[in-house]
């Protein structure tokens, strides 16, 4: 059977458990992108299986249909959250300062979703596509233009069977950059890595939260997620790492990192 750059496709030695788009392609091997986790892997073409059009329409239509329901569970979390924070003031012409938040992604589909699900939670978020391997490149000057709260550095990932990493060297190394830029851990937020990345080089490196400390698989929104609650956290509150943790869709094993302080101040007038 031949494949192409951008088929659907499954492996048979992993019993097709995960869907992948082909991203590049020779002769004997394929490299891999999972379309519903941040996970990228290399295969033998001939231990690919090709997914049928009308399957990728249903893990298309999947995809986006989980995406608006745990969108919808966050925004009402959100609004329940910011009507606690009006009745705790006396005065109801306080407001939120806008918190801002840059977001690099490796995945452009993964980019775009990303976008629409913070904009509905009402996040101010600038986002670009920049493939992993590039984002040490830019980091420096988006910081210094940007000037976030918060920083997400996020693609794909995956361990390889020597205990090294597809693109952890990459995360890593932004995350050192932006550290040199920004050392204190409460004004620059930093979420770093994807599927099966190396926590603890990131941590090390400087991130406040990181995949993946028991080498797991994370779901495409689980950044998102972790923003969520840093934004939506007054800065009066440190966050227990273990509802960052509650907070997304991997759960215990798949997010780790440090206590941070909240990034939501109030403003007045």
């Amino acid at each position: 059977m031949e494949f192409n750059v951008g088929d659907f496709v499954t492996r048979k030695s992993y019993k097709s458990d995960v869907v992948f788009r082909i991203e590049k392609i020779n002769e004997k091997k394929a490299f891999l992108r999972s379309y519903k986790l941040r996970l990228m892997a290399d295969a033998p073409v001939d231990d690919l299986i090709k997914v049928k059009d009308k399957d990728k329409k249903s893990f298309k239509r999947e995809l986006l249909m989980e995406s608006f329901e745990c969108m919808q569970r966050q925004q009402k979390h959100h609004v329940l959250n910011s009507k606690l924070v009006r009745t705790n003031k006396i005065e109801k012409s306080y407001k939120e300062y806008k918190v801002k938040v840059l977001h690099l992604d490796g995945d452009r589909d993964y980019l775009e979703l990303s976008l629409s699900n913070y904009r509905n939670l009402n996040i101010n978020v600038e986002g670009f596509f920049i493939p992993e391997k590039g984002q040490p490149e830019k980091i420096s000057e988006l910081l210094k233009k940007g000037r976030p709260d918060v920083l997400v550095l996020t693609g794909h990932d995956g361990e390889l069977n020597n205990k090294s990493f597809h693109t952890s060297g990459f995360f890593s190394k932004s995350v050192e950059i932006a550290r040199s830029i920004e050392s204190d851990l409460d004004k620059l937020v930093i979420f770093a890595g994807a599927c099966q990345s190396d926590y603890k080089r990131l941590i090390d490196s400087g991130a406040n939260f990181a995949s993946s400390p028991q080498n797991r698989f994370i779901h495409f929104l689980d950044p998102i997620l972790v923003v969520e609650k840093i934004v939506f956290t007054s800065i009066r509150e440190v966050i227990s790492v273990k509802d960052i943790i509650n907070n997304t869709i991997s759960g215990s094993g798949g997010i780790g990192g440090i206590e941070t302080r909240g990034k939501m101040r109030l403003q007045y007038p």
